[in-house]
């Protein structure tokens, strides 16, 4: 007989970002994947020409949230360590058109009520880090809002035409110029 087991998941996903985290008892008891994802492209109507260049506030942001996810794991008592053999492509868009994916990461002994925290933990920390940058003074909604709606929220501060207003990149001035 076959035995199928329920993996448990706690997921946020838009057209954004993606967090996911997913029971992995292939690691031990109550042990979690955290994998994470951003469309980079996704944010450029917010984020086009507000940081330098090679400096995208988006990118940036969700590899800040992977250590912000870390510290806020262990200050609910619990560890975390590196799982880059974990393939979240399984559960997160693939990498391209876009999209760039952070380090897996193990979350070990947490429970369902821990989960929740981090999720949401992670969906604000994330959304605040890049607004920060690229909409300064902006106020998240003062509840999370489900993944769809902040999607909505996020379209709503997009520039329209922001290629052709955004400043000119930073560059350093040529000699003789």
């Amino acid at each position: 007989m076959i035995r199928k087991d329920r993996i448990a998941s706690y997921e946020y996903k838009n057209d954004y970002f993606t967090i996911v985290i997913r029971e992995a008892p292939e690691f031990g008891p109550r042990a979690h994947i955290y994998c994470c994802g951003i469309n980079t492209t996704r944010f450029d109507p917010i984020c086009w020409g507000k940081a330098g260049i090679c400096s995208n506030p988006a990118f940036k942001g969700l590899q800040q949230l992977r250590a912000d996810v870390s510290a806020f794991v262990r200050g609910l008592g619990r560890n975390t360590r590196n799982a880059e053999r974990f393939p979240c492509s399984l559960i997160t868009p693939p990498v391209g058109d876009g999209w760039y994916r952070e380090t897996p990461l193990l979350i070990e002994q947490a429970g369902p009520a821990d989960l929740g925290k981090v999720l949401e933990f992670s969906v604000v920390d994330l959304v605040r880090t890049v607004l920060t940058v690229c909409s300064p003074g902006t106020k998240l909604p003062r509840k999370l809002p489900g993944s769809r709606a902040m999607q909505a929220f996020l379209d709503s501060l997009n520039v329209p035409n922001y290629k052709e207003v955004a400043p000119p990149p930073i560059a350093r001035p040529r000699p003789g110029k």
